[in-house]
């Protein structure tokens, strides 16, 4: 589980479906990181799966990271793997979290944005706005706003529904007029309770 001095969280890195967690174990037992910490996931009960690698000592250079941990995460409800890291200092923990990069190859924004452009239809579009969603920088970003506005407007329910979620990871106050909007004024009781459900997520919410 994270810890207090883990001080600095890496953004999520969303992985392909064919990368598993077997493939993110053997990446960190290529450094001899221990497993420390696993959690099932539940999807009934609302709980990511997780698995944590202990990365405390790992050196780069002449720097050394004090506190470190690899996480990789199973969405509850979608069953979404990504991976992250935090650690002390913060340049360690962002030299890992690129050296996986090389590894492992999780999608970039740029190839998320462009797999919503493209898709064909509603599934895979759903698909792609969610992945997007856990993707997003930590700052705002315009591209990954204008796919997911425009998923949060689209005509099919499943879209929307899927695109509240995305919203929701991001945490960009920007999407909080579509939340109201969807909340207000859908046709669909399931979407305004969700989308309820996710403006109370992101009260208070500063990016």
């Amino acid at each position: 589980m994270p810890r207090s001095d883990d001080r600095f969280a890496t953004r999520r890195r969303v992985l392909r479906p064919e990368t598993t967690v077997e493939h993110v174990d053997e990446f960190a037992q290529g450094f001899q990181w221990p497993m420390v910490s696993v959690i099932e996931r539940d999807r009934g009960a609302g709980t990511d799966g997780e698995v944590v690698w202990q990365a405390d000592g790992h050196a780069h250079g002449k720097r050394v990271l004090k506190t470190g941990s690899l996480h990789y995460v199973m969405d509850a409800m979608f069953g979404i793997g990504y991976i992250y890291f935090t650690g002390d200092p913060k340049g360690v923990a962002e030299t890992l979290d690129a050296t996986a990069d090389e590894a492992l190859r999780p999608w970039t924004v740029e190839e998320l944005c462009q797999s919503f452009d493209q898709a064909p239809d509603s599934r895979t579009r759903g698909q792609a706005v969610l992945r997007l969603g856990l993707a997003a920088p930590g700052t705002f970003d315009q591209h990954v706003f204008k796919r997911i506005g425009a998923a949060l407007a689209d005509e099919d329910a499943r879209v929307r529904y899927a695109s509240v979620f995305a919203a929701t990871s991001t945490r960009y106050e920007a999407f909080l007029p579509n939340l109201r909007e969807i909340a207000d004024r859908d046709a669909e009781d399931f979407l305004r309770e969700r989308a309820m459900a996710a403006l109370r997520a992101m009260d208070g919410v500063r990016v």
